[in-house]
């Protein structure tokens, strides 16, 4: 076993001399390209020693760089101290591209796994490489030699999603994806990302830490739908479910195969964000692809009744957790209790896994003291945890699996026992004011995110402040917490905002050695009255939490927003107040007060 992170990396250069590759590319994704990976494709976190959620690191024979973007500068300068590797912040302009990077050290030949590397990416870096005359090797496979105590892929069993809550069976879902398809000229759809395909057949697992998924693949033909999985990991009861409804089991990498074989002048769907290098490949030259975003991805941002009916039960039950936390957090401080960060990370879940239906966390809360806010995606550990004070700032970002749905919120405190700072009010209102612009837009259909992103930042903009995140993403329905094809942020995105959808809202201002200030909630996008102009879209507040009044200054909003406030405030009371005992219903009464 290799200790440090520099044998690791010499481990690597000595197989990459071996093989005659100059530098070897390895991200963070696994063989679905999904968010949240099992330790077993955990290859970068290995080698590198960031923890991060996103990032690319590049090993060339004799240098080393990590891609991350702004959300975890801080994290990924403080990981990578030490380690030899080089940290580039991708979303600065001088910061150059990986494959321009290669070219410029003058590396003539660059080694990946295909099967980890989303497709369009491969497909780009082919792009650059062929005019810098760099040579891809795409099977670098070198886990055995350089991670000899590499986790195994996990063996987690599927479970049947009920129709009751899925509110779709697979038939009808079938039904709708075979006639997109259709619509698009392809007869064929290979499928990898995992949640794709737990919404297609209504499956669920757990081999991915937060979300309620399980490793496989698909097929969908003009008649036929194959999962491939391991089949140890199917119990008698699943696969009759799946006799049932017609679908094929087959082993977790005979889709490779299965590709090679498609009939001639095929018509192949290929998203190519969203499907590896190694299934782009195998795609026979004989069919058509038809690429885009998968007719998957699109049916299941868009929710149906009994999913947004669920996400308000969700938004309830979560609902009274918070509440119940933040009352105790506030009890514990007042006693003098010595708390930290990892603390209320426990609490949290603790309090969340007391609601009924519940099946965990959506993510690893955020909860981070004081200047660890400004750390966009702070986990706290043992070694970084804070204790926290009756003072200062505390950011909570965090959210629960139920099986009617999937939530995200975020919550900034004011510890203060005296008066909170003005400077701290002044940037709770630059981020709630944007909050409120954007739950009250109204917008004509056909809107992309990019075109409402300004509603959530322009008080900021005209303070010369900003922040360095998306503003809202999708959530699934019992499924991951970030979910496409949807987003609202200032990076152009072409998928249309559309009834149905569910998103997050979530303005923030981060000041470095200070506090991180955000607000979250979640939202669903409802249906407008049609006027002479066309039909327009609106959003809907779905989360219930209080606001923190301490940090709310009146003085900083119109009349209006105050009404907002307000208003909002007596929704929360009027849904969770029913589910609350005498003592928290007076706690809640006081947090919701009018202003």
């Amino acid at each position: 076993m290799y200790k440090s992170i520099p044998e690791r990396l010499a481990a690597l250069r000595n197989l990459m001399k071996e093989n005659a590759i100059e530098t070897c590319i390895i991200p963070t994704s696994d063989s679905h390209q999904g968010e949240y990976v099992a330790s077993h494709f955990k290859f970068r976190k290995y080698l590198s020693g960031f923890t991060g959620s996103a990032g690319t690191l590049v090993v060339g024979k004799d240098k080393a760089g990590l891609w991350t973007d702004s959300r975890y500068y801080l994290q990924a300068e403080q990981e990578l101290l030490g380690s030899g590797i080089d940290l580039y912040k991708t979303t600065l302009p001088e910061t150059p591209g990986i494959p321009e990077w290669i070219a410029d050290m003058n590396y003539r030949s660059a080694g990946i796994d295909g099967d980890v590397f989303a497709a369009r990416d491969a497909l780009k870096m082919i792009h650059v490489f062929n005019k810098k005359g760099i040579r891809l090797i795409d099977d670098f496979k070198p886990y055995a030699e350089v991670w000899p105590d590499r986790p195994a892929l996990p063996g987690e069993p599927f479970y049947v999603f009920p129709v009751k809550y899925a509110g779709k069976s697979v038939k009808e879902k079938i039904t709708e994806l075979r006639i997109q398809l259709g619509r698009l000229g392809a007869g064929y759809l290979p499928v990898s990302g995992l949640d794709d395909i737990a919404w297609l057949f209504n499956l669920r697992g757990n081999d991915v830490d937060f979300n309620p998924v399980g490793l496989a693949f698909a097929l969908i033909s003009p008649d036929s739908m194959i999962l491939y999985a391991d089949k140890n990991k199917i119990d008698d009861s699943t696969l009759s479910y799946l006799k049932q409804n017609n679908i094929q089991l087959r082993e977790y990498t005979s889709l490779y195969a299965d590709l090679d074989r498609l009939p001639e002048n095929s018509g192949v769907f290929t998203d190519t964000a969203r499907i590896n290098y190694s299934i782009y490949k195998h795609i026979p030259s004989h069919c058509a692809r038809v690429e885009g975003t998968a007719p998957t991805t699109a049916l299941k941002s868009v929710k149906n009744p009994v999913e947004i009916a669920g996400f308000r039960t969700a938004m309830q039950k979560e609902g009274v957790a918070l509440v119940r936390f933040w009352r105790w957090f506030e009890a514990a401080l007042d006693q003098g209790l010595e708390i930290y960060e990892t603390d209320l990370v426990q609490k949290m879940s603790e309090l969340r896994l007391e609601q009924e239906n519940c099946k965990g966390d959506s993510f690893n809360s955020i909860i981070s003291y004081n200047e660890h806010g400004a750390i966009v995606h702070y986990s706290p550990s043992e070694s970084t945890k804070a204790r926290i004070l009756p003072e200062g700032y505390l950011l909570v970002d965090t959210g629960g699996q139920y099986l009617e749905g999937t939530t995200d919120i975020t919550r900034t405190f004011s510890l203060y026992r005296g008066a909170t700072p003005i400077e701290f009010k002044q940037d709770y209102a630059r981020i709630l004011k944007g909050n409120i612009a954007l739950t009250e837009c109204v917008f004509p259909t056909h809107t992309r995110g990019s075109q409402l992103d300004i509603m959530a930042r322009q008080f900021l903009w005209k303070d010369l402040l900003q922040y360095g995140h998306g503003t809202c993403h999708g959530v699934g329905h019992f499924l991951n917490v970030h979910e496409g094809p949807q987003s609202i942020r200032m990076e152009e995105n072409p998928e249309k905002i559309k009834a149905g959808m569910v998103m997050s809202n979530e303005p923030g201002i981060y000041r470095a050695g200070k506090y991180g200030l955000r607000v979250e909630n979640m939202m669903l996008v409802t249906e407008k009255e049609e006027s002479e102009f066309g039909e327009f879209l609106g959003f809907e507040t779905l989360s219930l939490c209080p606001l923190e009044l301490k940090a709310i200054d009146k003085n900083y909003y119109t009349r209006h927003e105050i009404d907002w406030i307000n208003a909002y405030h007596r929704f929360v009371y009027s849904r969770l107040s029913t589910l609350l005992n005498e003592e928290e219903k007076a706690w809640l009464t006081v947090k919701t007060q009018e202003i």
